[in-house]
C-alpha cells in the first residue's frame, strides 16, 4: 500500500493500479459535475429563502429543500431513467466517452446522474445556507453597514453572505467526500463505468484485492479533503488562525 501497489485484482486479472487509475477519473467527473450543479442551485435558492422570510417564496422554496432531502438518490435516478424512457423514448448513451474527445456526448451520459446525485446535496446545502444567511444577516455588522447607507446588495453579498458561507463550505466538503464514496448505486442505475460499478463488480466477483484497492482511495481521498477544508477555513476567515 505505502509503496502505491495493490496487486492484481483476482478476477480481471489485471493491475489493481490501472484499473484505479482508468475508473477514478470518471467518478470524478461525476462528483465535481453533481457538486456543480448542487451548489449553483442551493446558494441562490438558500439566499433568497433567507431575504423573503416567510413569504410565499420562502415557502416554496423550503418545500423544495424538504423534498429533495426526504427522496432517496437511487429512487430519483430510477424516476429519471423511468421518464426519459416513457415520455422521451430516449436513454443517456452507455459507456463511456472521454470529455476532451468529446464533450456533448459525455455531458449527455453525465447531466442525468449528476443532476439525480445533486439533488439531494442541492437541498441539504440550501438549508444549511438559509438557516447561516438569517443567523447572519440579523448580527451587529450586518445592521451597521446597512445604517451606514450601503446598498442591499452590498450589504447582502458582501456582508452576510461571505460570512454565512463558512458552514456552507463544511457541508459542501462533507457532501463531496460522501458523494466520492456514494456514487455505486447512482453509477449502476445509469452504467456509468466509475469506481461505484468497478466496487458493484467486484464485490459479486469476490475481487477481495480490488475491494480493499478501492476503500483505501476513497478513504485517503476523504482525508484529504478534510485537510484542503481546514485550509480553506483560514482563507475565508481571517479571524481564524492555526497554530
Amino acid at each position: 500500500m505505502l509503496k502505491l501497489d495493490f496487486g492484481e485484482s483476482m478476477f480481471f486479472e489485471e493491475p489493481v493500479a490501472k484499473d484505479l487509475a482508468d475508473k477514478f477519473p470518471i467518478t470524478l467527473e461525476l462528483t465535481v459535475l453533481s457538486m456543480l450543479i448542487a451548489t449553483v442551485i442551493a446558494v441562490p435558492l438558500g439566499l433568497i429563502s433567507a431575504i423573503k422570510q416567510d413569504t410565499p417564496t420562502d415557502y416554496i422554496a423550503r418545500i423544495i429543500s424538504i423534498t429533495g432531502v426526504a427522496l432517496p438518490n437511487f429512487w430519483v435516478g430510477i424516476l429519471i431513467v423511468y421518464f426519459l424512457v416513457l415520455l422521451f423514448a430516449w436513454m443517456p448513451p452507455l459507456g463511456y466517452a472521454d470529455l476532451w474527445d468529446d464533450p456533448l456526448t459525455n455531458l449527455q451520459q453525465f447531466i442525468f446522474p449528476a443532476l439525480a446525485l445533486g439533488f439531494f446535496e442541492m437541498a441539504f446545502t440550501a438549508r444549511v445556507t438559509r438557516s447561516s444567511m438569517l443567523e447572519v444577516y440579523r448580527e451587529d455588522y450586518t445592521r451597521t453597514a446597512r445604517g451606514k447607507g450601503l446598498a442591499e446588495r452590498v450589504v447582502i453579498v458582501r456582508h452576510a453572505l461571505k460570512n454565512a458561507l463558512l458552514p456552507v463550505v463544511t457541508v459542501s466538503g462533507y457532501q463531496f467526500g460522501r458523494l466520492l464514496a456514494g456514487t455505486v448505486v447512482i453509477e449502476n442505475i445509469f452504467m456509468v463505468p466509475g469506481m461505484g460499478k468497478l466496487l458493484v463488480d467486484s464485490v459479486f466477483h469476490r475481487d477481495y484485492t480490488e475491494v480493499q484497492a478501492i476503500v483505501m482511495l476513497v478513504t485517503v481521498s476523504v482525508l484529504i479533503l478534510n485537510l484542503l477544508l481546514d485550509v480553506i477555513y483560514g482563507w475565508l476567515n481571517p479571524r481564524i488562525r492555526y497554530s
